[in-house]
């Protein structure tokens, strides 16, 4: 009699569908976990990073505007107690400006009780008299002073570039200082760049027909072009050599200035070199040039210099 073999076939069926749910639920199970502790906590951290990250944005741009980088620096160009130029230049990087006021040093104030003009003044008490005789006479506080050679004003005035965007009020005639032969610059439109000595020759010429005020004119002139053709013409060289630029004039200069001030405030230079080709104006005082040749500044100037440079709307804001 044979035997009837069953089939393995269900069996084996059976096996495969359990393993087959048993992985689902286990699979299903395992996804939940990981969704749990895994995902979710990666998306959260994910999401409070976003929000951070959008939240500095926001911080920077209505709180990082370069105000706080605005300064009145005061200028001056000499050679030991020979001073070839004076300006009150007012820094507002966030308006893309740079505001200057030139100085005669002829400009007759007093200090500590002493009177006299502000080179007289020098005189007397060096630069921080100087830097006061300033101050009292335009009613103005400088953050900042510079007071920078010759060898610094040239090095200076080649990394910026030069200028050839200068119109001479005049011919001017002087002996060159190299080989006594006379130099000469013919009424109009530069025909070349200036550079740091032309410039300082131009700014301290001795024959004006003007005299004192049509030098406190240049001042302001060739200070405004040098300032322009820098961002007009060589941004991006100013740029790159900005941090040249501070040594050259710390190396040469008297100045307050340090290396950690330059360094907070360089971003807002770069900024407005980098935004602006036209940012450099200037003002002329007004007053009043007596017998003597001193020059008395009126007193309504004072007033008008503090709207010029920002400060009126400064001390407003302060005071809201």
């Amino acid at each position: 009699m044979s035997v009837k073999r069953r089939s393995q076939t269900p069996v084996l069926i059976v096996y495969v569908v359990t393993m087959l749910i048993s992985l689902v639920v286990f699979g299903a199970v395992a996804l939940t976990l990981l969704d749990v502790f895994v995902t979710q906590p990666r998306l959260a951290r994910q999401a409070s990073a976003d929000a951070g990250n959008t939240s500095d944005e926001v911080v920077a741009e209505t709180t990082d505007d370069y105000s706080s980088a605005r300064e009145t620096i005061l200028f001056v160009g000499a050679d030991g107690d020979t001073i070839n130029g004076i300006a009150l230049i007012r820094v507002i990087p966030d308006q893309l400006a740079v505001k200057i006021v030139p100085v005669s040093p002829y400009t007759y104030t007093s200090v500590s009780g002493a009177e006299g003009t502000v080179a007289e003044l020098n005189s007397i008490g060096g630069f921080t008299y100087l830097k006061s005789a300033v101050e009292t006479a335009f009613g103005v506080t400088c953050d900042k002073y510079i007071k920078i050679n010759n060898d610094g004003w040239r090095s200076f005035v080649e990394y910026l570039g030069g200028t050839s965007d200068y119109y001479f009020p005049e011919d001017l005639y002087y002996k060159n200082e190299a080989n006594d032969e006379i130099t000469s610059f013919s009424q109009g439109m530069a025909t070349r760049t200036l550079y740091g000595d032309d410039i300082r020759r131009i700014m301290t010429y001795p024959l004006y027909s003007s005299g004192s005020e049509m030098k406190v004119q240049v001042v302001g002139e060739l200070s405004t072009a040098l300032i322009n053709s820098a961002c007009t013409y060589n941004r991006s060289s100013v740029v790159s050599n900005i941090q040249n630029i501070f040594n050259a004039v710390f190396n040469n200069s008297d100045t307050d200035v340090t290396a950690k001030g330059f360094a907070e405030v360089r971003p807002a230079y770069e900024y407005l070199i980098s935004n602006s080709t036209a940012p450099a104006t200037y003002r002329i005082p007004t007053g009043t040039w007596d017998g003597r040749g001193y020059f008395i500044p009126d007193e309504a100037f004072k007033a008008e210099l503090l709207t010029y440079f920002g400060m009126a709307e400064e001390e407003t804001t302060l005071i809201n």
